[in-house]
Formats: structure tokens, C-alpha cells, sequence
């Protein structure tokens, strides 16, 4: 299927207007005009909102990456969290804005992509109504199960959970979350069928499969490498394409046995539509800067994140593929919420 066809597919007519209408928006956005104000950019301090409350992951990444642009770009980088509708609210705030850079958001693959797959009424479509900018981080889940199921490795798991169908349950940080749509994958691949315990949050998940309330868990890698050592839970397998530095006896999901479960969660830089090329070039090129500084990387490394750092033309291709991917993964296992 081409890039066009599952665009189409997924969005339909309305979208295709807006992409055949997108070449006359950038040539009016790139008038003389325009471009001698690019040309300045930033000339003033610049607003990078976080959809969520201060302390998650995501704003933590934020300010880091707003504290290695700051120097870069010669401008302050206020980071302004604006939380509420689980991440529509700050969302909102970017759609609206000026297309001309100085309000932009630190997005997700969990904040901008699967709430659009997954729910009916979604305010938002993540091809047309915001931009993304650059890959700064990423992250993945670690299947971690209660220390007294008998499984030891993800084969014998495997093997466990196949002779007990909905036997065992799986906690998730709510329908549709990445640990949600992970867990999908898995027991897509696996063929084995567990029951979804949704939570407010990824801290009550984990409390409760310590507790051994739940079975299983994706649990997030950054929380995953605080629990590593951890004697009340087993981390059977990472659903990553390579293995991760802050849990090096954890093997991937491939090592261990299980094919095609190798999906990452990224953090992104994200600006309105219509935000001009070289704005877009521009803060892209210092956010692959901040993600590759040694200095930088090791503070991200420290939230339990990778760094990444996508220019914007790698950023585009990749965004393009991951909103397609995880709308027909949604399609296939039934999960999209019906129209009210």
C-alpha cells in the first residue's frame, strides 16, 4: 500500500483536500515577506507547552531539551505545562497558534498519535493539525509479571498463558495507552488471550503488580530500570528492537523467543501546521544538537529515556509511518471506540 493509499484510507476525502491543498499554503507562507521573518527567527523567547502535569516524562524530556536550546537558538525556552482532557487541553493551545514557531509542543507517540487512532470523538487529526519537528527520545516497555506466577523466562510465560486463556490479566496505563497497544502486539503475536485492567497512571499499575494484584504489566523502561533489582517482579523480555543499556539482563522480545514485538515509544517536537520549512529545519537542527551533545544525552539517559535526535525530513518520514502503523494495528484488533 502506498503512503497515499493508507493516508486515504485512514482519514478519507477530507484529507486529501488538505494535502493537495498544502503546496499553495507553504508558497503563501514563504512569501518575501514571510521569509525575511524567518530569516530572524527567534527573535523573541519561545513557549514549548506540555500537555500534561509537571514531573512525567515528558516534561522532564521537555525541559531538558529547552535547557540545550536556549544557548542554541539565543533565545529563552519557557516550558508552560497546560494539562487536562488527557493531553487535548495543551494540545489545543499549539493547533491554535501562529504558525511562526514561538509556540511549540514536546509531544509523544501517547499524546499525538494513538488518542486519535483509538478514540471516537478525537479532537484532532495528527496529519494535518499539528507538524512534527524532530525524534528528540524514546523509550520502551519491559513485560514484567508477579514474582509468584511459576514462569521464569518469556517462553515459558508464553507457554503458561496459552494453556489458561483469559486466565491472566494485564495491567495497562489506560485503553489506548502505549502499554495498551504494546500488550496488543503481544498477544497478536502470541496468539494468547489475557484480560486489560485499565489505570489513571503507570504508579498504579506498578503498585499493584508488586502487590500482586495483577498478573502482568508492560511497564514502562524508565520505571522498569528503578524496579530491575526488584525481588517481587519478574522482567521477562523488552519490547524493543535492541536491548536497553539501563536493563542489560533483560533480553528483547526477538532474543527471547517472540517475533515482531518491537515497538518504541518516541517524545517529539511539535509545532502548528503551516509552520514554514525553515523554522521547522531550523529547530530541528538544534534539537538533533541537544540529543546528540554527550552532555545532553546523559541527562536523558538519567530519566530512563534514549536519545534519538531526527532531523525534520528523517522526523517526517517516520511520523508519517508510525500515524499509519498504529491506526491499522488499532483497525486489526477491533479497538477503535464506536461514533456516539
Amino acid at each position: 500500500m502506498s503512503g497515499e493509499a493508507a493516508h486515504s484510507g485512514i482519514f478519507g476525502g477530507s484529507r486529501r483536500r488538505f494535502l493537495c491543498a498544502l503546496p499553495a499554503l507553504l508558497a503563501a507562507t514563504l512569501s518575501p515577506l514571510g521569509a525575511s521573518a524567518q530569516d530572524s527567527y527567534p527573535s523573541r523567547p519561545i513557549t514549548l507547552i506540555v500537555p500534561y502535569a509537571a514531573g512525567g516524562s515528558i516534561d522532564l524530556i521537555a525541559r531538558i531539551l529547552a535547557e540545550g536550546l536556549a544557548p542554541r537558538l539565543k533565545q529563552t525556552v519557557v516550558v508552560e505545562n497546560k494539562p487536562g482532557g488527557n493531553g487535548t487541553v495543551g494540545i489545543r493551545e499549539v493547533v491554535r497558534a501562529s504558525p511562526d514557531g514561538y509556540v511549540l509542543q514536546m509531544g509523544a507517540l501517547g499524546a499525538n498519535v494513538t488518542p486519535a487512532a483509538v478514540q471516537a470523538n478525537y479532537p484532532f487529526d495528527p496529519l494535518r493539525d499539528y507538524v512534527p519537528v524532530s525524534v528528540v527520545a524514546e523509550w520502551s516497555a519491559v513485560l514484567t509479571i508477579k514474582r509468584d506466577l511459576p514462569p521464569n523466562t518469556l517462553s515459558e510465560f508464553v507457554a503458561y498463558a496459552r494453556a489458561r486463556p483469559n486466565a491472566l490479566n494485564f495491567g495497562t496505563t489506560g485503553f489506548g495507552s502505549f502499554a495498551h497497544l504494546v500488550s496488543e502486539v503481544f498477544m497478536q503475536r502470541t496468539g494468547l488471550q489475557m484480560q486489560h485492567v485499565q489505570y489513571k497512571g503507570g504508579s498504579q499499575a506498578t503498585t499493584d503488580l508488586l502487590a500482586g494484584t495483577i498478573d502482568a504489566h508492560m511497564m514502562s523502561s524508565p520505571v522498569a530500570a528503578g524496579q530491575a533489582e526488584n525481588p517481587r517482579v519478574k522482567m521477562l523480555a523488552v519490547a524493543s528492537p535492541r536491548p536497553l543499556p539501563s536493563l542489560p539482563k533483560v533480553p528483547t522480545m526477538a532474543a527471547a523467543g517472540v517475533e515482531g514485538v518491537d515497538q518504541t515509544s518516541w517524545l517529539a517536537l511539535f509545532g502548528p501546521a503551516g509552520l514554514p520549512d525553515r523554522v521547522r529545519d531550523r529547530l530541528a537542527q538544534e534539537a538533533v544538537a541537544v540529543a546528540r551533545d554527550p552532555e545532553y544525552q546523559a541527562k536523558f539517559r538519567k530519566t530512563g529515556m534514549e536519545p534519538v535526535g531526527l532531523d525534520a525530513a528523517a522526523t517526517a518520514q517516520f511520523y508519517r509511518k508510525e500515524v499509519v502503523h498504529w491506526f491499522e494495528l488499532v483497525r486489526t484488533r477491533g479497538l477503535a471506540q464506536k461514533q456516539n
